[in-house]
This record gives C-alpha cells, sequence and structure tokens, in this order.
C-alpha cells in the first residue's frame, strides 16, 4: 500500500470517527436537554423520533394513534424529527389544554410558506393579532351578512332545490355524489365569500374543490405534513411536489377573482366578503393592520376550503349510514312525511318537531368522524396540562376520534345508533362528548352554519329521494381516507325518487 492509499484511509477513518462523535455527542445533548415530565409516550429513533414507525406501520395513523393512547393514557408525547407532538386523547384533557391561552397558536406551516410566500396571515393557521383582527373581522362580516343565522336559510334553500334537481337528472342510476355535494356546499361559501355561485358542471370550479380534497388526503393526520420544518420541502418529489402545484393552482383561482373585484367594485354598496375586505384595506391605508393582500387570499382560502370539505364529506357519510341502515331511513321519511308533508321541502323551524332525524344527524356526524384530530394547536409558552410539562413548541393534536369512541360515554361506540341521542321523552339530547367542532377559543369558526346547511340538504334530500346501493356495486368501506380530514372511499348511490 502506498503513502497516498495510507493517507486517503486515514482522512476516511477521521471523517467516520468526526461523524460517529458528533451524533453521540447530539444525542447526549438532546438527551440532556430533553425536558423532564413530558407526557410518556414511544421513544422511537434519533433525529427521527416515530417517523418510520408511522411510515412502516401497517395500520393507518388514526388506528396507530388510537392505539398509543390505549397503552399511555389520556396524553402522550412522541417526536418526528426534532418536533415534539403531544396528543390529548380524552374531553376533560381536550378542554383543559384548548382552554390553556398558551396553547392558543397554531404551528408554523414551512410547506405554504414557501409556496405562497405567506408567514402569518388568514385565520386557521395565523397567529398573534393577525389572528385576533382577521377572526374578528371575519366574524363582523358574517354577522352583517346572516351567515349562520335563520335569515339566512333561504340562500341555503336556494342551493338545496338545485342538487336536488341534480339528483333528479341521474334518473335513479349509479352515481358517485361527491363532486355535487363538494360544489353545492362549496356554492354556499362562494355565495359569502366571492360573490358568485357556480354550476357544477363548470370544469374549473370542479377541478379547483378536487385538488382541495386531494391535497387534504395527502397531509397525513392532522395534516401534520404542512408543519414539517424541513428547509426545502416544497421541492421534494412525490407528494410534496403534487400538493405544490395544487395550492399554487388554488391561490391562483383565488387571485384572479380578488382582481375581478378590484376592477368593477363599487365602494358604496360592497356586494360581498371580497368587497367588503378591500373597502377595509382602503380605510386602513397608512394604517399599522393586518388588512393586506396577503391576508385577504389566505382568508378566502381558509373560508373557501373550511366551508366545503368537512361538510360535504359529513353528507356523504350520512348517505352511506342511510344505504346501509334503510329502516332508519324509512323512519326519517316517515317523520318528515307526518311533520312536513310532502308539498314543500323543510326548514329550520321544523327541526324542534324532528327529534329522530336530530338524532340521525348527530349520530353521522359522531361515526363519520370527519375532523379526527380537528386542526393542531403549538405551544407558544411552556405550560403544563394534566401535571406534565408541555415544552415550548410542542405540537398539540386532539384526537377527538378517541372522544367520540370512548366507551365510558357511549355504549356499543362503533355501532350506529341514533337512539343514544334521545331521551326518555323523545327529546334530543345534548352529548359534549360530541366534540366534532372542536373546542376552546379556536372552535370552528363556522359550526352553526355547517349545522344548518347539514339538517337542510339531508332532510331535503330524504323527504325526495331513497338512496339504496346499486345492484352491481362492492361493498361500501366505511374504514375512511385519513388527511387533514376523514374521507369516505369512492362509492356510488341510487338517489331513487320517493313518490308524492
Amino acid at each position: 500500500m502506498d503513502a497516498s492509499q495510507t493517507d486517503c484511509g486515514a482522512r476516511t477513518q477521521v471523517i467516520v470517527i468526526g461523524i460517529v462523535s458528533l451524533f453521540v455527542a447530539w444525542c447526549v445533548k438532546r438527551y440532556l436537554s430533553r425536558p423532564r415530565n413530558l407526557p410518556p409516550g414511544p421513544s422511537g429513533l434519533p433525529f427521527f423520533g416515530v417517523l418510520f414507525t408511522i411510515m412502516r406501520s401497517k395500520v393507518g395513523p388514526l388506528e396507530l394513534f388510537t392505539s398509543w393512547a390505549e397503552q399511555y393514557g389520556e396524553i402522550y408525547s412522541f417526536a418526528v424529527g426534532p418536533v415534539t407532538i403531544v396528543m390529548v386523547n380524552s374531553l376533560s384533557t381536550i378542554r383543559e389544554a384548548f382552554q390553556n391561552p398558551k396553547l392558543n397558536d397554531r404551528p408554523h406551516s414551512r410547506l405554504l410558506e414557501e409556496i405562497t410566500g405567506y408567514a402569518n396571515a388568514g385565520i386557521a393557521l395565523s397567529n398573534g393579532e393577525v389572528w385576533k383582527e382577521q377572526r374578528q373581522f371575519v366574524h363582523s362580516v358574517f354577522r352583517s351578512l346572516g351567515v349562520g343565522k335563520k335569515s339566512y336559510e333561504d340562500t341555503v334553500a336556494r342551493e338545496v332545490g338545485q342538487i336536488v334537481d341534480a339528483f333528479e337528472k341521474k334518473g335513479g342510476q349509479p352515481f358517485d355524489p361527491n363532486d355535487l355535494l363538494c360544489s353545492a356546499i362549496s356554492n354556499i361559501i362562494c355565495s359569502v365569500a366571492l360573490g358568485t355561485q357556480y354550476s357544477y358542471d363548470d370544469k374549473e370550479f370542479v377541478e379547483i374543490l378536487n385538488l382541495i380534497t386531494a391535497n387534504l388526503e395527502m397531509s397525513s393526520a392532522g395534516g401534520l405534513i404542512f408543519y414539517t420544518p424541513i428547509p426545502g420541502i416544497s421541492k421534494f418529489p412525490g407528494r410534496f411536489r403534487k400538493m405544490k402545484g395544487n395550492i399554487q393552482s388554488i391561490i391562483g383561482f383565488i387571485k384572479r377573482i380578488v382582481e375581478a373585484h378590484r376592477k368593477d367594485i363599487d365602494w358604496d354598496n360592497p356586494r360581498d366578503f371580497i368587497d367588503i375586505y378591500l373597502q377595509r384595506m382602503k380605510e386602513s391605508e397608512g394604517k399599522e393592520t393586518s388588512f393586506d393582500d396577503d391576508n385577504l387570499v389566505s382568508s378566502i382560502a381558509d373560508l373557501f376550503i373550511a366551508g366545503t370539505e368537512t361538510t360535504s364529506t359529513s353528507l356523504k357519510w350520512a348517505i352511506m349510514y342511510m344505504m346501509t341502515h334503510q329502516d332508519v331511513q324509512s323512519r326519517v321519511q316517515k317523520e318528515l312525511d307526518q311533520v312536513v308533508g310532502r308539498d314543500r321541502f323543510p326548514r329550520l323551524d321544523d327541526r324542534k318537531d324532528l327529534p329522530y332525524t336530530n338524532a340521525v344527524v348527530l349520530e353521522c356526524m359522531r361515526l363519520g368522524n370527519v375532523a379526527p384530530f380537528s386542526v393542531p394547536h403549538v405551544a407558544a409558552e411552556s405550560t403544563s396540562v394534566k401535571g406534565y410539562h408541555i415544552p415550548k413548541g410542542a405540537v398539540i393534536l386532539a384526537n377527538l376520534s378517541k372522544v367520540i369512541h370512548d366507551e365510558s360515554h357511549w355504549d356499543a361506540p362503533n355501532e350506529f345508533r341514533p337512539e343514544r341521542f334521545l331521551g326518555e321523552d323523545g327529546e334530543v339530547l345534548k352529548r359534549d362528548e360530541l366534540i366534532v367542532f372542536s373546542t376552546g377559543r379556536r372552535v370552528c369558526l363556522g359550526e352553526q352554519l355547517a349545522r344548518m346547511e347539514l339538517f337542510l340538504f339531508f332532510t331535503s334530500l330524504l323527504h325526495r329521494y331513497s338512496f339504496k346501493k346499486p345492484d352491481d356495486a362492492p361493498p361500501l368501506c366505511f374504514d375512511g381516507i385519513v388527511g387533514t380530514t376523514r374521507n369516505t372511499h369512492p362509492f356510488q348511490t341510487c338517489a331513487v325518487q320517493r313518490k308524492s
């Protein structure tokens, strides 16, 4: 062996020793700096935490996280890369965590910032004064437009009429209801935010809705992919590149609508959310506020996505349960016929006289489990929950799925039993354990609108149609596709028109 080979071998050995030494030093430092009294949980590997455990798991993240809840209890923690994640699994723990003012922030999304350039904008993922100002503004616009109140019922009812007619055109033949339901629900928030409604066969509109659904499905449990703190993540191949292209298309769609509003706005007669926002931006010129183009586009995206996906998915689950439980569907229709009759569609005033129907809607929401992990929170400061230390920067996930399947709250929780929401006198019971809209200061902004939509769409569709599984269709799958939301697997239904 000559001298050059010896030197090369020596250099390689030094490099290897250096790398191993750095690795050992990192492990020692991480162990010594690890906060004491963290909630228990799976340890995982250095650098990666439980990342590979999640990736190699033979079950989905929902089942995996719930199995850890069974093992470690109502609160546990684990690491994904450098991020500490705390999972809260009981009703009392979720309430304690989300009512803690130090746990009200949202995690920073490296992926969205790289794609959009927006670091702290909109409603869903903003923090501090930006969040307070934007949320308060949205609340004021919703109040002025009557969103979620009885005065807004006619707007929802018009869309209900359109989708009922669209189902009629299917002639009782098998079809996938996804695009129609997404378009109909999205049109309601579009009328508020964009001042327009789209036809159900508008190709661009349907494509944007499909891109939203695809991103939510690719984002992993609770949308954790959005919060992965890896520089350059938006340039990674595979799902990251797909998500980047989808987000850019959605943002481009919104920006074109905003520009169209700028060109024809009547400053004295604002038509919708965009006009009112542009008006506020004009009034805020020269002032230190968060009313700017970035927050306008981000807020519209938040309303557009949140106002579409969860409610349309809840309706898909409801249709699937009616296809499976024909006896329940018949009983709902009988109650509707007795209270509403056959000459008109149900209205909100009928709700108090339809206890069984309301119980069915609640049970569909429970088992549909559309937002199994809510939206992540992050610790703005170190604090404690149930006596455990929660370090600054830890991401908090609420396992709502565990609560709505908890045997201590629900008898036979995996069975479809609407009667669990009815009292001895037949009145509808308010069950605090049905925590599908989350809790605390960052509870779902559109809860009242969503409840209105679910009731009016569900009752009107069952008033006109009976839903049946096509004879040659495969068995319905109730496992769900878990991402930011829990969506249904694609399915087909037959909407058979009822006789008058």
